[in-house]
């Protein structure tokens, strides 16, 4: 079929993203990691390089274990159980999703730690139970459970929602027990859901820096050691180990995405589904509700945590914290401050530049993916999905290796530009974008757009009359995802900002270096309360529009 010029400068478009800003910087990176071959050979002798692999691995593998041994079975509770206020709790559970990744580790840091509230309040009221500060592994686990089990949650529950309850009803009627029922009908059921949130929960946990880099203590991950050699100015070796994470985690995508694809046909529903009834439901026994409880204190405390320490004078960690009275010195510093408003505008710019840039490349990219079958457009799938498995540190040293002097994609040097961060974003996001809209194309009928261009309308007009609006909450999910991504991302920004163009990530970690808690503190909470507003603002608007 003849493309139209609105589809050929789409595919440039795309097409160039792709070959300037995903190809030419991973082949920098490997002609840089091996640009000398003697390096190299001291490299593999090296232990520290074998023990940051095991431990990222490691890190991954348990990350993915507790996660989602936790969120299924929240996903079973909510599901099979009568739970009072059941929409909230529901809302509630996925706060963490909304926590950018440098709050979470932030507010754990002042919790758990040695000098945490915690730790301080255990040693000042209730003495007589020892309880040592949480660091290290047990930290960087416990961190990594609270912002990655609700991927879990959130894809199991869908999937239960399918679930046929004659099914269930038939188990529990022929004599099995719901623990055999939860493992031989729920579980294989789940499969698919629990595949894709490990995928996800997987690639993050291999990319994740700001825990690791704040509670690893001597322990090596291949996310520090490579920024550690970026700052010690062994390019070489940082390049390396980026190629050896990116392996990592590119083997890892394509080995879960083996076992969802050989299952993803075993479990399917045919007819209507018998959705459960809450009278149907049982009651949440004393051991579950107590759980929840817990769980409901597990997610609250971090930021009640930190919203505490944003109202008590600086240098209160110190002394006894429980005895400081509550003011707003720390909040009328920082607003008195020449210069306060500059990161959060830069994170804010640098979100919205993303978010715009991931809008239009994302969309046409879908829209292209998701046409006739063929060898350009699988080309288009492959490439612009790929930067999905690249974490963010490995991101950050190809940018600085391609974009660090003239180019033949950018012309000029972007380093220690504004603009290099909303790239290094983009790159990121462009896949998580396309994949959200291209859900909302799978259920989109059409037969829709054939009728309008029966009726005489151009393929312009029916796309911004018909398609665009229904994809609509799709485009807004993704923009919403890529906003909150960009708004607190850490791991590749730390490699890549100057002073002018520091974020409200960076001044968290500045402030957190001179152990100006209250200041830290309350960046963290602002920057908090600005995600949760534009998620609240962002559902809104989906759920007017889906009403409509």
């Amino acid at each position: 079929m003849k493309k139209n010029l609105f589809q050929i400068l789409s595919l440039i478009l795309i097409f160039y993203f792709i070959i300037g800003f995903i190809l030419f910087p991973i082949y920098n990176l490997s002609l840089e990691s091996f640009i000398n071959l003697n390096n190299i050979i001291l490299y593999l002798s090296n232990p520290n390089i074998y023990e940051a692999v095991l431990n990222s691995l490691t890190l991954s593998i348990l990350s993915v274990i507790i996660s989602l041994i936790l969120g299924v079975y929240l996903a079973y509770l909510v599901h099979f159980y009568k739970i009072k206020l059941k929409s909230l709790l529901t809302s509630f559970l996925l706060i963490p999703i909304a926590t950018p990744p440098i709050i979470g580790t932030v507010a754990f840091l002042y919790l758990v730690s040695d000098n945490g509230l915690m730790f301080k309040f255990f040693n000042n009221y209730l003495s007589f139970i020892k309880l040592n500060p949480v660091q290290g592994w047990y930290a960087i686990l416990l961190i990594h459970l609270y912002s990655f089990y609700p991927f879990f949650f959130l894809f199991a529950s869908a999937s239960l929602k399918k679930l046929d309850g004659n099914i269930t009803d038939a188990s529990i009627t022929l004599g099995a027990s719901k623990f055999r029922t939860f493992f031989k009908i729920i579980l294989p059921f789940l499969y698919p859901a629990i595949v894709s949130s490990s995928i996800i929960v997987f690639m993050a946990s291999m990319a994740s820096f700001s825990a690791p880099f704040i509670f690893a203590d001597n322990s090596r991950f291949l996310t520090t050691e490579i920024y550690n050699s970026k700052i010690n100015g062994d390019i070489q070796l940082s390049s390396f180990l980026s190629v050896i994470l990116t392996v990592l985690s590119l083997v890892g995508l394509y080995i879960f995405t083996k076992f969802r694809n050989l299952n993803e046909n075993t479990n399917t529903i045919k007819g209507t589904v018998r959705v459960l009834s809450e009278l149907s439901k049982n009651k949440l026994g004393i051991l579950n509700k107590l759980f929840l409880s817990i769980l409901v204190l597990f997610i609250t405390l971090p930021l009640l945590t930190l919203l505490y320490l944003s109202f008590i004078p600086e240098g209160a960690l110190l002394r006894n914290v429980f005895n400081e009275s509550m003011t707003l010195q720390n909040y009328t510093k920082l607003f008195s401050e020449e210069g306060i408003y500059k990161p959060f505008l830069n994170s804010f710019y640098m979100a919205l530049i993303t978010v715009i840039i991931c809008l239009f490349l994302g969309t046409i990219s879908s829209l292209t993916i998701s046409g006739k079958k063929s060898f350009l457009n699988k080309f288009i799938e492959v490439f612009i999905s790929l930067p999905y498995g690249i974490p963010g540190t490995v991101i950050a040293i190809m940018l600085i290796l391609s974009f660090n002097s003239f180019n033949i994609f950018t012309f000029s040097s972007l380093i220690g530009t504004f603009l290099i961060l909303p790239i290094a974003y983009t790159i990121r996001n462009v896949p998580v974008f396309t994949q959200s809209v291209l859900t909302g194309i799978k259920n989109f009928d059409t037969n829709l757009n054939e009728a309008s261009y029966s009726l005489g309308a151009s393929k312009i007009k029916t796309f911004f009359k018909i398609t665009f609006p229904l994809l609509l909450p799709s485009i807004i999910n993704g923009s919403l995802l890529v906003f909150i991504n960009s708004m607190g991302e850490f791991v590749s920004t730390i490699l890549l900002y100057t002073y002018n163009t520091r974020t409200v990530s960076i001044e968290i970690y500045s402030q957190l270096r001179m152990y100006n808690t209250g200041i830290g503190a309350v960046y963290g909470v602002l920057l908090f309360l600005i995600v949760i507003l534009t998620v609240y603002l962002s559902r809104k608007y989906i759920n007017e529009r889906i009403s409509v």
